[in-house]
């Protein structure tokens, strides 16, 4: 499909993509309507009566269900074009703000190259279980595993339109409430008590940890801030728990194979996705600093939020998937602005 380049244009486009889309799942609704009386049928007639014309139903349901996938894919295309020209603008207005004022980026190694190796700005973010080794920065590490070329954010739904059984979602984590409908922040007692709430941690659970002080001689990156994995809660006490690395390299050992005891001062929980309840109740407002995981690295850094949460698409066909984000800037990255799932982020300490 041709895509405009005019933002009037595309918004135009995409309007009428999405009014299509809504008749469409009009349609989608009847025959599933149809469908389920041919089925109350079958309790009254042979089979044999009614066969022919359940298959001929769902043949045009399986036909439906194709066009509309095709009519999402139309209107996800030109939301991107729409996307690509306002992320443009945006650029060329900060390169001349930049150029005014003589600033010129930070670079996030001291050689002045690229912090993020492969992953292009606001990149898929990376399924979770999936991670790439840490050596001590993300500038220096490769990316091992396939990414998304594109991340295609979904068309809105109107809520009063129901998603076809044939185009339902995979289930995702909980929406976060829009920062800009939140505007206050998230007091200390209140994080204390989100937390109080979870504890003790069950065994297997992801966070965030400081690095064991006991590294290798020469290694100074005791004290960052990586992803773990609870092992165990020590003795019952809910403050303290042996921990592990998920990154750790049996090839560069350290004194304490990548496991080690530690205090509830040097644990963040991070989101689950099988409990809401362990979510922020707030969304990060954008200036919020927060800690992220970096993308394609077990390493967190400080970040402040740009806008978010949104809903990205990652994957392809029928492995498609609808993942929430945070886009944000790290410190030292420039103006780079990179998208984290909302289950790697959280607020600074």
């Amino acid at each position: 499909m041709r895509v405009n380049a005019d933002p009037t244009q595309l918004t135009a486009q995409l309007r009428a993509q999405l009014r299509d889309y809504i008749s469409h799942t009009g349609a989608i609704n009847s025959t599933l309507k149809d469908i389920n009386e041919i089925q109350t049928e079958l309790d009254q007639k042979p089979i044999t009566l009614v066969k022919g014309r359940l298959d001929k139903t769902y043949d045009v349901l399986g036909e439906q269900a194709t066009e509309e996938i095709r009519r999402l894919d139309m209107a996800i295309e030109t939301l991107d074009a729409l996307m690509a020209l306002q992320s443009a603008a945006a650029a060329d207005v900060v390169g001349a703000a930049n150029k005014r004022s003589g600033q010129n980026p930070k670079k996030r190694k001291a050689d002045g190259s690229s912090a993020a190796g492969s992953p292009a700005p606001s990149a898929a973010p990376s399924p979770l279980p999936t991670y790439s080794s840490r050596a001590g920065s993300p500038a220096t590490t490769a990316a091992p595993f396939a990414r998304s070329s594109s991340a295609k954010p979904p068309p809105p739904i109107l809520p009063s339109q129901p998603i076809p059984i044939a185009a339902q979602p995979t289930p995702i984590a909980p929406a976060l409430p829009l920062a800009s409908q939140q505007p206050k922040k998230p007091t200390a007692k209140g994080r204390k008590e989100a937390l109080q709430s979870q504890l003790p941690l069950k065994p297997g659970r992801s966070i965030v940890v400081r690095q064991s002080k006991k590294n290798v001689p020469g290694d100074n990156t005791a004290g960052d801030w990586i992803l773990g994995r609870i092992i165990t809660c020590i003795q019952g006490d809910k403050n303290r728990y042996a921990v592990e690395d998920v990154d750790y390299d049996p090839a560069n050992p350290t004194p304490e194979g990548g496991k080690w005891n530690t205090t509830l001062k040097s644990i963040i929980p991070l989101p689950d996705k099988t409990d809401e309840k362990t979510y922020p109740e707030h969304a990060y407002p954008p200036g919020t600093p927060v800690l992220a995981l970096y993308p394609e690295t077990t390493s967190f850094y400080r970040a402040f939020v740009e806008a978010g949460p949104v809903a990205i698409m990652t994957g392809s066909g029928k492995n498609k998937l609808r993942e929430r984000v945070y886009k944000l800037k790290f410190d030292d990255d420039g103006d780079v602005v990179r998208d984290v799932p909302v289950e790697l982020v959280v607020e600074s300490p």
